[in-house]
């Protein structure tokens, strides 16, 4: 064969450049979050991510949906209305060791999520928890097990079988707290979790010796004004770092930037709001910057999990691409200021 006739045959072929392109685009950090999962056997969305400086692995598990609905989540509508086994759920497990099997021994981290909560037995079966604890005690490297949850179903006893399964892990409890205001967490996002639920968890928490990470919503209410939301989002951080504080807990914040997730209710309420625009990311940087300069440990949440109908910081007039690079600096511990960024 000569060479004129092998040109003709590799310009046929997409170059390196569209292959490695389009994998990333469908495995790496670009990877599509928002699309429910094709069987019950497959979880909704994983990935084996640098997070914080750890190796960890998010899995978020398709199980029956979270019961409550709140008006500013859209989670729960890509879930499942009935129960999934747990068998099918433990298998999900399975599918993504298997998938990232050449990763397995370099990971850090496990992060357990659903559309609802990881430890409400009535959507993901104790039994294939403890199940998949086993496995999980296998990974050599790995040093902690995140857990979302509402604080409600954070059970004692069933921490401490993680624990005795697989003893070499550190627990986190990852939970929603958004705002310390009843107001906005009973009227406008319709949490139906009452400050003193809330703190009951934090006191099963504590007894447990799990650590604590806390999502708080800045802006979460559509017609504050910028300064209103800065003071809210601080209002909020202050309460959990008292709350922590006397309760002993190890506490870190996840300061997410609201935005309107598509079809909510939040998000049409906001948009026939003449009042509505989107939280402003320098505003955000400039709080999680104090806070950490205060001794909160807290990171900047940057996703929008696949579901905004476009309207979050992105589409507010101080946003530049260039303001990513820092916040992810910041998130990674590498600076501790956002000087001669803003």
């Amino acid at each position: 064969m000569t060479v004129e006739m092998v040109r003709p045959m590799r310009s046929m072929r997409p170059g390196m450049k569209e292959v490695v392109g389009d994998l990333y685009k469908k495995y790496g950090q670009r990877k599509p979050m928002g699309e429910s999962s094709p069987s019950t056997w497959q979880p909704h969305f994983f990935l084996h991510r640098t997070f914080l400086g750890d190796q960890d692995l998010l899995i978020i598990f398709n199980t029956k949906r979270c019961k409550y609905r709140c008006h500013f989540c859209q989670l729960p509508a890509k879930s499942s209305p009935t129960l999934i086994p747990g068998s099918e759920i433990v298998s999900q497990f399975s599918f993504v060791v298997k998938e990232l099997k050449h990763s397995l021994s370099v990971l850090d981290r496990l992060t357990f999520s659903t559309e609802g909560s990881v430890l409400d037995a009535s959507t993901f079966p104790t039994e294939a928890l403890l199940e998949i604890a086993e496995g999980i005690n296998e990974l050599r490297r790995v040093r902690t097990l995140v857990l979302e949850t509402r604080l409600e179903f954070v059970d004692i006893d069933v921490l401490a079988q993680i624990r005795e399964i697989a003893p070499r892990l550190s627990l986190n409890i990852l939970t929603g707290f958004e705002t310390h205001d009843p107001y906005l967490r009973n009227q406008v996002l319709f949490k139906r979790e009452p400050l003193d639920v809330f703190e009951r968890g934090l006191d099963r928490v504590a007894q447990a010796g799990a650590q604590l990470t806390t999502y708080v919503l800045f802006k979460p209410r559509w017609d504050m004004s910028d300064e209103e939301a800065v003071a809210e989002a601080e209002a909020s951080i202050d309460y959990l770092a008292a709350q922590t504080k006397m309760r002993g807990l190890d506490f870190s914040v996840r300061l997410n930037p609201m935005y309107a997730a598509d079809g909510s209710r939040w998000a049409k309420k906001a948009h026939v709001s003449p009042d509505y625009k989107p939280p402003r990311l320098t505003d955000v940087m400039r709080v999680a910057e104090k806070k950490r300069q205060e001794g909160v440990k807290i990171y900047i949440g940057m996703s929008t999990e696949g579901l905004d109908d476009g309207s979050n910081y992105l589409a507010r007039e101080d946003y530049s691409p260039s303001l990513i690079k820092p916040v992810l600096l910041f998130n990674s511990g590498k600076i501790d200021s956002f000087s001669g960024y803003l």
